[in-house]
């Protein structure tokens, strides 16, 4: 007897324990819908409402339709537009006055966002990854949040195209001159225009025994992103379409 209650205590134990993490899903999930309601709530009374579509769905940002953009865009004060595209989808044309952080760099860079009260439209080639970077900055607490649907393909306002005057190889020490000329080629395409963007810029020193030594000037010189932008990025890119480079050295200081 003792041992099929033991059983049976058991048994209910594992009961108690479903209900309570059923109990615990529907009010995880109560709360997030009343965190919902709440942004919807701020939005409309700071006079940037969700939209219809938005609020049946549920969603902690709202959806701008394609054609609403160009309107939307000269319309709302202060807004930041937020273009999550790749360097390469930036670098064919972006939205005047656009902020550049690409999607995969867009957590690491959110002190850069500080003012999470500013209305922030996001972007990107088609729709699908600004989806994913509207959710992010709603989960960060940022009050006014908006996402265009259709991205860049479905805009059809004024575009800008970035003017990157191509880095001077004969200043560049080395004696692989067409090392140097491949590694200008790729950090003028790749590079600099992402640089460029937040008023900064990146001059190659020199390409010796596979190592780049670079200088960070502008804006990028001491920011709080120097030493990931060259240590990480440029160089792991760098790595990749160049096998020849194994490494990379930050002069700006000297």
């Amino acid at each position: 007897m003792f041992g099929s209650s033991k059983k049976d205590l058991e048994e209910l134990h594992k009961t108690v324990d479903t209900l309570n993490k059923k109990i615990k899903e529907i009010i995880d999930n109560y709360d997030q819908q009343l965190k919902v309601l709440r942004h919807q709530l701020t939005g409309l009374v700071a006079g940037l409402p969700p939209s219809p579509s938005s609020i049946l769905a549920g969603l902690p940002y709202t959806e701008i339709s394609k054609e609403e953009v160009p309107a939307f865009i000269q319309n709302t004060p202060n807004l930041l537009v937020l273009d999550v595209r790749s360097d390469q989808g930036w670098a064919n044309g972006h939205i005047p006055n656009a902020k550049h952080v690409p999607f995969e760099q867009l957590s690491l860079r959110l002190m850069e966002l500080s003012d999470k009260n500013r209305p922030v439209l996001t972007i990107c080639a088609n729709g699908n990854t600004a989806v994913q970077a509207a959710q992010v900055l709603a989960q960060e607490g940022y009050r006014f949040v908006f996402n265009a649907l259709g991205g860049m393909a479905g805009y059809v306002g004024a575009l800008v195209k970035p003017q990157i005057q191509a880095s001077n190889a004969a200043s560049v020490k080395g004696e692989d001159r067409e090392l140097i000329r491949r590694v200008l080629e790729v950090i003028d395409r790749d590079v600099r225009p992402g640089l460029k963007r937040d008023g900064g810029d990146l001059q190659i020193v020199a390409v010796e025994g596979g190592v780049v030594r670079v200088k960070m000037v502008g804006a990028c010189l001491g920011c709080g992103a120097q030493k990931r932008t060259v240590e990480d990025g440029i160089v792991n890119h760098l790595k990749r379409i160049l096998p020849e480079i194994h490494g990379i050295e930050d002069l700006s200081g000297s």
